[in-house]
Formats: C-alpha cells, structure tokens, sequence
C-alpha cells in the first residue's frame, strides 16, 4: 500500500513544525513575512529561502507526529505538484482540451490554447522546420516549458540550450528568450504562462527573421 497525498489543517501544520522543525519553520516564516509582491506574483525572500533545510514531509513531520488518521481512497491519481506536471498532463489530454476557434497560425508554425485559467494559460506550441520566434521578452508573465517533441534550440537571455523531449525550462518574466528548430522533425513545446496579462500584445520583439520588429 502506498500513501498519496494529505489533508491537512493550516494551524496543525504551523504546530507541527514548531515543535518537530523549529528551524525550518523559523526560515519558511522569514522567507514568506520578507516576501515581496509584484504583478500578481510573490516572490520569497532569496536569503531566508536559502537557508531551508532541504527534508521530505514524511521525514519531517509525519514519522514523529502521532495525531495521524488515514482512509483509503480508490480512485485514479495523479501527482500535480509543478508546473511540469500540469504541463504534461495536458499534453497527454490535448485531444480533451482542443478546439479549433483556439488554433493560431504564424509563420513559424501554430500554437493552439488548451486552457484557460485565473493568471494563467496553457497552450500546445508547435514550430516547423527551419522555423525560427522573434527573440522577446514579456512585460507582464512568466513561461514553463515542457518540450514534448523535437530537439529545440533554446536561447535565454545570454545562454543557448539544446532541449530533448521530456526537459523542462522555466522563462522568468522580462528575460529575452527565443525558440528554433534547426531540424526537419516539427517541436511541439506544452507552455504554461502565468502573469497578470496573458495577451500576444504583451511581447516585445528584439529580432524576428519574418519582419515584425517595430522600427
């Protein structure tokens, strides 16, 4: 038998870390009281976080606290606990998910919107041979990205990537970054953005091989 997943009080946690892992707790704490808050986003204090004891739950907490009860749930289950995952999920699901009204065409291939959420989208980017996105950064979200097929060229800000199916890249909000497919086999890349605007408007183009830079 194996145990998934927990439902847990906020104050029994607190509690719990107070007592099993004060030190952990008193970081955590820092981290988020030290928090700063910028387009719908927080972001942790970096030298608080730092500090954190890197413990698995179970470790942590649930071998030492004895308050604990269990039932049995038999359904399917699948672990959503990153962006990843989220991003993979529904690229499996694609079919579920897929409308036509929500396929775009550029010259560098398509991408389609798969969902919809409150500050975020997942969308199915596909990029042809030889196809080539402006270099761009975003104002106002975030990208994950999860290649599903292909061989990617990935610039981000001054580093190249070469990307293989199943790897993943985070694109932090206002970095330059770009995608290629030097290759004859089509790159298909699930992208979730998360920010406060979540429109094509929000791109601001540096170069782009089909002339849609602003001069």
């Amino acid at each position: 038998m194996e145990f998934w997943n927990f439902f847990l009080r906020k104050d029994s946690i607190i509690n719990n870390f107070k007592k099993y892992q004060p030190k952990i707790f008193k970081k955590c704490n820092e981290a988020v009281t030290k928090a700063k808050y910028k387009n719908n986003i927080y972001y942790l204090n970096k030298k608080s976080f730092t500090k954190i004891n890197s413990k698995s739950f179970d470790f942590a907490i649930l071998e030492k606290t004895k308050n604990i009860n269990a039932i049995k749930l038999n359904i399917p289950w699948s672990d959503l606990g990153s962006w990843k995952e989220i991003c993979k999920m529904y690229g499996r699901n694609k079919r579920k998910y897929f409308n036509k009204k929500n396929v775009f065409y550029r010259p560098w291939g398509s991408y389609v919107n798969l969902f919809r959420g409150k500050n975020f989208l997942i969308k199915e980017i596909t990029v042809k041979s030889k196809g080539i996105l402006s270099l761009q950064k975003h104002h106002h979200r975030a990208e994950h990205w999860v290649v599903t097929q292909g061989n990617p060229k990935i610039t981000l800000n001054k580093k190249k990537y070469r990307m293989k199916p199943n790897e993943t890249i985070f694109i932090p909000l206002g970095s330059v970054h770009r995608i290629e497919n030097p290759y004859k086999k089509p790159v298909k890349i699930i992208e979730a953005q998360i920010g406060s605007i979540l429109k094509e408007t929000d791109i601001v183009r540096y170069q782009d091989v089909y002339g849609r830079v602003k001069q």
